[in-house]
């Protein structure tokens, strides 16, 4: 699954973005990666953050208040991908 969110304020000159990734890992878990950065821009990683889960169930829980924190700042959701 990948969710992208933007934020897009011109007045203050500021167009981001940022997506998650929800996939499987090659050891039977759950893991969560972050991309972000400026729309039209090189996207920077953050992989060192990519967390890992036991369960679907958790993953998507998890995933769930990543998105609700980016949203009350401001990012709206633009796509997901299931």
């Amino acid at each position: 699954m990948i969710v992208h969110l933007e934020h897009i304020d011109p007045t203050k000159n500021m167009y981001r973005y940022y997506q998650l990734y929800l996939s499987p890992s090659l050891f039977n878990d759950w893991i969560i990666k972050k991309d972000w950065g400026r729309i039209g821009q090189k996207c920077r990683h953050n992989f060192r953050e990519a967390l890992s889960f036991s369960s679907l169930s958790e993953a998507q829980s998890a995933l769930e208040k990543y998105i609700q924190a980016k949203t009350q700042h401001g990012y709206k959701i633009i796509e997901t991908i299931a």
